[in-house]
């Protein structure tokens, strides 16, 4: 349980805090290093989307109904519904983001949204645009949060999954820290709100990590918690296609890219099949 709360906490919070400073300090640092971690984090998560909780959950809920068919394909199912739900409330919010954008700037198209945290810069209207973006960025860690408290189901004494994800989501973050406080700086915003919101926004992910290992260790029950990392990994699978690829294609592309992705996936894979 240390370890959990621990590693949550510097995974979601900590992360989102250090990338916070980091936006104060952007023109002194090379563009290459945010280059990285973002493809890194990238190959990370789809490595432990694919390593981990497909395997997962098709493990508990094949050894649930003692049928490889049956389990598998209640599997496939709820990842396949529970990422679809995401998308439509992910489709929901940025339309309506859109329609307040518009109202007040007709003369500016919207443009790319590939991730929420572009849509927050008008100043005219901060009240409503900080729902808008805090509720975006919801949708964004909810995923995060659920898969990182289940990460943490372990029967030794050192939850390996759980560090090693909650690792890979302080890479993460780390980038969602710095750009989302750097919108608000953009926009006109003091460093102090700046930073205060950005850390608003990773609440959702650090809350969700710790109810989510509680209610798992509560009910540890086959079927319960191969449905709990279906809908985990359909989920983080909804963040990776609609969200990070696209964000890492517009806004972190390089001639190394590949090369960085690769070297998450076969890091962390190692890790977890160690």
């Amino acid at each position: 349980m240390v370890y959990m709360f621990l590693f949550t906490f510097l995974g979601t919070f900590i992360a989102t805090l250090i990338g916070s400073v980091l936006s104060l300090l952007s023109k002194k640092l090379p563009k290459i290093i945010f280059i990285f971690l973002q493809n890194f984090s990238l190959g990370a998560i789809l490595a432990f989307l694919f390593v981990e909780l497909f395997s997962h959950s098709f493990e508990h809920l094949n050894l649930y109904f003692n049928n490889d068919l049956y389990g598998s394909l209640l599997s496939l199912g709820i990842i396949l519904i529970s990422g679809v739900l995401f998308f439509l409330l992910h489709e929901l919010i940025h339309k309506f983001s859109h329609h307040h954008k518009e109202d007040h700037n007709d003369e500016e198209p919207c443009e790319d949204h590939a991730h929420s945290i572009e849509l927050f810069n008008n100043s005219n209207s901060l009240l409503i645009t900080s729902f808008i973006y805090l509720g975006a960025i919801f949708v964004h860690n909810v995923p995060e949060g659920i898969t990182l408290g289940l990460s943490f189901i372990s029967d030794s004494k050192v939850p390996l999954e759980g560090i090693i994800f909650s690792i890979v989501l302080l890479i993460h973050n780390l980038i969602i820290g710095f750009s989302m406080c750097s919108s608000f700086l953009s926009s006109g915003k003091s460093t102090k709100f700046s930073i205060l919101m950005t850390l608003i926004s990773s609440l959702p992910a650090l809350i969700l990590g710790i109810i989510s290992y509680f209610i798992s260790t509560i009910s540890i029950n086959d079927l319960f918690v191969g449905v709990l990392i279906s809908i985990s990994a359909g989920s983080l699978l909804f963040v990776i296609f609609i969200e990070l690829i696209p964000q890492t294609l517009n806004e972190y592309k390089s001639r190394y890219s590949f090369l960085f992705i690769l070297l998450g996936i076969v890091i962390v894979s190692f890790l977890l099949l160690l």
